[in-house]
């Protein structure tokens, strides 16, 4: 007998046993029902005294305040904890009660996944009002049309205020939204009177703003200056060069405008606003024409940046710094990339909280994690048990959907030759009475009706399996190509584009911390290390033998400074990563001479010549850096919830609707 069977026998055997059943209340509202009276304490009263009308014992509350309904039990803090506890061994209850059935769900995705998870650990969900569960076929039934209830009912009250809103948008009222700097709403709340003003103080600040730039022609120092001045932000906090440049350069500032369901609305197929049209509000001005002509001339005046060829940063974002913040990539110098710590920005100008940590050598860095990464992608069994390990944690998102669409199919089965019976049976009896044709159709309609919505509601219901099936399927699928990336990845992995690199970072969800890193030299890299590093060479230890075979090369009979001496330097700033300032006094040497001999070397092949004749002598290590301790983690990526995927991609696998009895047969003549 498989678990879930086991288990709605036992909770079966309880209901006409002895002992009660044990039930938990589950309380969820919205902020709307909330403002409308129907609090927690006001359902948490009816469900306790349901549950003691039933006879059940009350051994749990579980309550979500301010959640809307269109979430899924994972988005809703106690339900999640009610599904966790539901999972235990013995079982805590047996019944779960909500006060109607929106408190389940308002969506199909969000009611019903929950409830049938239940079903399978033997739990059943009761509702108060109506006084059913979903024990029985009836129970079940009455279920199914309160989540429809429940979706309609949603899609109404947004239609609903949408339609209030885009009418205030259209007059030129205030919809409702972020307020732009600058502006202020004047008879808020007040029905078709609240619109736009003009905000004394924070207009105050933007004309500053203008004034400072025009005059500094740089976003930092109008920023700091603006700081300086105590002129805040809405929020109180300081400015930053960003924030004040999008303020003064935005349509409300420049336009004196601003458009309702623009760029960012929810938008159907066609590109076209779901929920209105896009309308353009105007707002009283702050600047005159003249003003704002002079601002987008003197940003027109502005130099233009020199921009490096891009470059693709592969842990951008995934790298997290010592001070806890992420690390970005950055072009420090032409031929220089790195890897910056957003903390060294400051909060606002002038803010002076800037983080310490040090800057990272990106090419180097990338290379040791995709060096992790192919490790871990190359080790089969490990992606397997790690695989393995999120199947464990999502366990409880799967259900065998196969088994609810067969229940499904037998149950609209079932409810199809229902309607043929029943408008059979209503034709009949109205001819018998000596109706018309037109009228026994009619009456076969009315009959039938109930059953046919109960169908309409049992093909929904399927339709949303299907693509919950679907999604199930899709996971299944991830799992078996993560598998196979494993068996290929040392193989042909090793030369991918760094765009590819970046795709399959994210896919892996790779985290990046630097838990250890030294601070980064300042200045240009040396020169002569780079040489060795390059190379994959060692550096050679300067005997009196060695000398003499590359001292031909070396030149210098004109040169005051022994040759010997600053290759010496030069050898033991590669071993010991000094600078060139350190090494100077101890040989006595000046460290420009030092420095600039030794590009000449490097730049005429002379020192690439003399380190070949001394491939063969006694060697020690070239000396690194302190090395960055980086910790790489991985955790493969959940697919993402998707709501309506049948409708957006035209994939509708509905069944076909099933017309009433006599329209199906319209040539037919009606059982007499």
């Amino acid at each position: 007998m498989g678990k879930a069977l086991t288990r709605a026998v036992d909770t079966a055997l309880r209901t006409t046993g002895t002992a009660p059943l044990r039930a938990v209340d589950y309380l969820r509202v919205s902020t709307e029902e909330q403002a409308d009276g129907y609090g927690i304490a006001y359902t948490g009263k009816k469900t306790v005294r349901y549950i003691q009308k039933k006879g059940w014992k009350h051994v749990g509350t579980y309550a979500d305040e301010g959640f809307s309904g269109s979430l899924e039990a994972d988005d809703r803090p106690d339900l999640r904890r009610l599904m966790k506890d539901a999972r235990k061994t013995p079982r805590p209850f047996d019944m779960v009660v909500v006060n109607e059935g929106r408190g389940i769900g308002r969506t199909g995705r969000a009611f019903w996944k929950w409830v049938w998870d239940l079903e399978d650990l033997g739990v059943y969900v009761a509702v108060v009002k109506k006084d059913y569960d979903n024990s029985t076929p009836a129970g079940r039934s009455q279920m199914r049309k309160d989540a429809d209830y429940a979706e309609e009912e949603r899609e109404l009250i947004r239609e609903r205020t949408q339609g209030g809103i885009q009418e205030k948008a259209e007059d030129g009222l205030y919809p409702g939204g972020m307020v732009p700097f600058g502006w202020d709403v004047a008879e808020r709340g007040k029905k078709g009177a609240s619109h736009y003003v003009v905000h004394k103080e924070e207009a105050a600040t933007l004309r500053r703003a203008r004034e400072v730039f025009l005059e500094k022609r740089s976003w930092e120092e109008t920023a700091l200056i603006l700081n300086s001045e105590k002129r805040l932000t809405r929020s109180g906090n300081g400015w930053t060069a960003k924030n004040i440049r999008c303020r003064l350069l935005g349509d409300a500032a420049l336009e004196s405008r601003v458009t309702w369901r623009g760029h960012d609305a929810q938008r159907d197929q066609d590109g076209n606003p779901i929920y209105g049209e896009t309308v353009v509000i105007n707002l009283p001005s702050i600047f005159t024409d003249e003003e704002v002509q002079e601002l987008k001339s003197a940003m027109e005046s502005r130099r233009p940046s020199t921009k490096t060829r891009s470059r693709i940063y592969l842990l951008t974002g995934l790298m997290t710094s010592p001070c806890g913040k992420t690390y970005e990539g950055h072009q420090h110098r032409p031929t220089e990339v790195i890897y910056r710590c957003k903390g060294r920005h400051e909060s606002y100008a002038g803010a002076g909280d800037r983080c310490t940590c040090p800057y990272l050598e990106a090419t180097s860095i990338e290379k040791q994690v995709w060096k992790d990464v192919m490790a871990t992608l190359g080790d089969a069994d490990r992606m397997k048990a790690m695989a393995q390990d999120w199947l464990n944690a999502t366990s409880h998102k799967r259900m065998d959907y196969t088994k609810r669409i067969a229940e499904l199919d037998q149950r609209i089965a079932e409810t199809e030759d229902l309607i043929d019976i029943t408008a059979a049976t209503a034709a009949k009896r109205a001819l018998r009475r000596g109706l018309s044709r037109e009228e026994a159709e009619e009456a076969a309609e009315r009959a039938a009706k109930p059953h046919e919505d109960e169908l309409a509601g049992l093909e929904k219901l399927r339709r949303e399996a299907e693509a919950w099936q679907r999604e199930a399927a899709e996971t299944g699928r991830w799992l078996q190509n993560l598998e196979r990336l494993a068996e290929v990845a040392g193989r042909n992995l090793q030369d991918v584009e760094p765009a590819e690199k970046a795709e399959l970072l994210r896919m892996m969800k790779t985290r990046a911390e630097v838990l250890r890193c030294a601070p980064r030299r300042k200045g240009v890299a040396c020169a002569v290390r780079e040489w060795f590093v390059a190379a994959g060479r060692c550096v050679p230890v300067l005997t009196d033998d060695a000398w003499e075979r590359i001292a031909p090369l070396m030149g210098g009979p004109r040169c005051t400074i022994d040759r010997r001496v600053m290759v010496e330097a030069l050898l033991e700033k590669a071993t010991s990563g000094a600078r060139y300032k350190e090494l100077a006094p101890k040989y006595g040497v000046d460290w420009k001479t030092l420095q600039t001999q030794a590009n000449r070397w490097l730049n005429r092949g002379v020192w690439a010549e003399a380190m070949k004749v001394l491939a063969d002598a006694e060697c020690v290590p070239v000396w690194q850096p302190d090395p960055v301790e980086i910790k790489v983690t991985f955790a493969p990526l959940a697919l993402e919830s998707r709501v309506g995927v049948e409708e957006r991609d035209g994939s509708n696998r509905a069944r076909p609707h099933r017309t009433p009895y006599v329209r199906r047969n319209p040539g037919r003549p009606c059982p007499g």
